[in-house]
């Protein structure tokens, strides 16, 4: 099996997170009322929670197999 993401589907990730963020900021803003200092926090603390889950999950691995026998 290959583990490969060719180069289209990642494109098509950052096209589509891209258009759903800014759909989301157009919701927060004209229906919901938030100023864009409230998206802004919202949004940074959204994006440091996600970070920190993919560290939390790419070093657990690497972490995991350090000390592991063979």
């Amino acid at each position: 099996m290959n583990n490969r993401i060719d180069l289209v589907t990642l494109i098509m990730a950052i096209v589509v997170a891209a258009y759903a963020a800014m759909l989301l900021d157009y919701v927060a803003d004209v229906d919901f009322g938030f100023s864009v200092e409230q998206i802004r926090k919202v949004a940074m603390a959204a994006a440091l929670f996600m970070a920190l889950l993919m560290a939390i999950d790419f070093f657990g691995k690497k972490l995991g197999k350090l000390n592991r026998p063979r």
